[in-house]
C-alpha cells in the first residue's frame, strides 16, 4: 500500500521495469505520469524528473526524443499472475471531480480472492466542503447525511489495513485511485500511494469491442450484472467486481496471465470519446 520513503520507492522499480518491458514499444512520459505517479495532469518534463533516479536502476530502459522512454531488452510478460493476486475494487463518491479541490463523501472497499468476493467495506464521510446541489441530485448524497460521518482521517488506518498491497480495480481507476492518494496523502503528507491499478474502462474496450459506449451502466448490462444503487459507492463497487470478475475471465481466454499484462492493454480511441465514455459520474 502506501510507501512512507518518498526518495526511495523501491516498488516503483518493479512496476516501471514491468510496464516498459511488455509494452511493445516506447511508451509516453504522460502513460508513465499516470500509470506510475497517479498525475495524468504532470508535464513531460516534470515525469521525467520524477523517473531519473528510478531509471537509474533499470539499464535497458532508453530515453527517447519527443517525451518517450524505450526498452532495449528482450520483450516479455513478467509480473504478478492475475490468479494470484488479491484485487480490491474501489468506487467513490465525491463533491467534484478534480481530487486536488474536491474530497470523498463515500467510499466502498470489495475484496476479491481466488475468483471470489471476501470481504467489503463502506462509509460515508464527512467532507469538510459543502456538497453542491447537482451531486446531491446525482449520488443522492445530501449535506445532511454527512454531516455526522467521520472523517477520512479517521478511516485512513482501516482503509489502509483493508488495501494492503493489493492491485486497486475501478470503473475508471484515474477517477478513483487519484482521489484515495490525494486524501491518504491530506490525511499524511509521507504517503506515497504505490499500488498497482487495473481499469475495468480500459479493460472492457479491449476485451469486449463494439460496445456503444463504456460506462459502468452499459458494461454491467453486457455481462448481466444487476446494479442497485447506482451512483452509491457500494453499488457501483460492487457491481465493478462482478464485472471484474468476467473480465478476468476473458483475460485467461485469451492467455493474459499477469497484472502487469492487463495494465498494458489499451484499446486505441478518439480523443472526442475519451471524455465521455471514462467519465464514470456522466
Amino acid at each position: 500500500m502506501p510507501s512512507k520513503d518518498t526518495t526511495n520507492l523501491p516498488a516503483i522499480v518493479p512496476r516501471l521495469r514491468n510496464r516498459l518491458a511488455t509494452a511493445g514499444g516506447p511508451v509516453p512520459l504522460k502513460d508513465l505520469g499516470r500509470e506510475i505517479f497517479f498525475a495524468p495532469t504532470a508535464a513531460p518534463d516534470l515525469v521525467m524528473r520524477l523517473l531519473k533516479p528510478f531509471l537509474a536502476q533499470i539499464p535497458e530502459a532508453v530515453v527517447l526524443e519527443e517525451g518517450f522512454i524505450g526498452w532495449t531488452g528482450d520483450i516479455v510478460c513478467v509480473g504478478r499472475p492475475l490468479a494470484e493476486a488479491r484485487y480490491v475494487v474501489v468506487d467513490v463518491e465525491t463533491t467534484g471531480t478534480v481530487a486536488k479541490g474536491a474530497r470523498m463523501t463515500e467510499i466502498a472497499l470489495y475484496a476479491i480472492e481466488n475468483g471470489v468476493i471476501t470481504d467489503e467495506f463502506a462509509s460515508l464521510i464527512n467532507p469538510r466542503q459543502v456538497i453542491p446541489p447537482f451531486i446531491t441530485m446525482l449520488t443522492g448524497i445530501s449535506n445532511d447525511m454527512v454531516r455526522n460521518a467521520p472523517h477520512f482521517g479517521t478511516l485512513a488506518a482501516q482503509i489502509q489495513s483493508f488495501v494492503r498491497d493489493s492491485v486497486i480495480v475501478a470503473h475508471n481507476a484515474r477517477f478513483d485511485t487519484g482521489f484515495l492518494a490525494m486524501e491518504l496523502n491530506r490525511h499524511d503528507p509521507l504517503v506515497a500511494f504505490t499500488n498497482a491499478a487495473l481499469c475495468t474502462v480500459h479493460l472492457s474496450r479491449h476485451l469486449v469491442p463494439g460496445l456503444d459506449s463504456y460506462r459502468l451502466d452499459s458494461v454491467a448490462e453486457y455481462f448481466g450484472v444487476e446494479i442497485r444503487n447506482r451512483h452509491r459507492a457500494a453499488g457501483d463497487a460492487l457491481a465493478t467486481a462482478r464485472v471484474f470478475l468476467r473480465l478476468l475471465e476473458l483475460l485467461d481466454e485469451r492467455s493474459i496471465t499477469t497484472v502487469e499484462a492487463a495494465q498494458n492493454l489499451r484499446k486505441p480511441r478518439k480523443r472526442a470519446q475519451r471524455t465521455t465514455d471514462d467519465e464514470r459520474h456522466a
